[in-house]
């Protein structure tokens, strides 16, 4: 088995909370009339998919677009720590632009910008097509 990593410092209560509701209401029901008890039940499955999903976030170097595409990239520098930045591959260069003398051990998508409050987020379709 796959040893588990520790990832709440990268998921907060509240974001798992809000996890754990939006899939209760995919189902169109009320969070709120749910029994505690089964409230835990979906925070526990919720935070069992978020810990696999933030595990697997970060992927192998050699894996990254080489298309000028932004990503995240992760760089651990002995005796001085962890590091991440946005960067993009130059094609003609072939090296990372901002860091072009670095290597880099994994990178990951640039995540999606905020939504802001107003707005509300699309319902999925169900599965049936519906």
């Amino acid at each position: 088995m796959p040893q588990r990593r520790d990832t709440g410092h990268l998921i907060s209560d509240e974001q798992l909370e809000n996890a754990a509701k939006a899939y209760y209401d995919y189902c169109d029901a009320s969070w709120y009339d749910l029994d505690p008890k089964a409230q835990a039940h979906y925070r526990a499955r919720m935070q069992l998919a978020l810990n696999a999903f933030v595990a697997d976030a970060w992927r192998p170097i050699e894996s990254a677009p080489k298309n000028g595409s932004a990503v995240l990239l992760f760089f651990h520098m002995p005796d001085r720590g962890d590091y991440v930045w946005l960067d993009k591959w130059d094609v003609q260069e072939r090296n990372w632009l901002v860091a072009p003398r670095t290597a880099p051990t994994h990178w990951m998508p640039v995540p999606a910008a905020p939504v802001p409050e107003n707005q509300h987020l699309c319902r999925l379709p169900s599965p049936s097509g519906g």
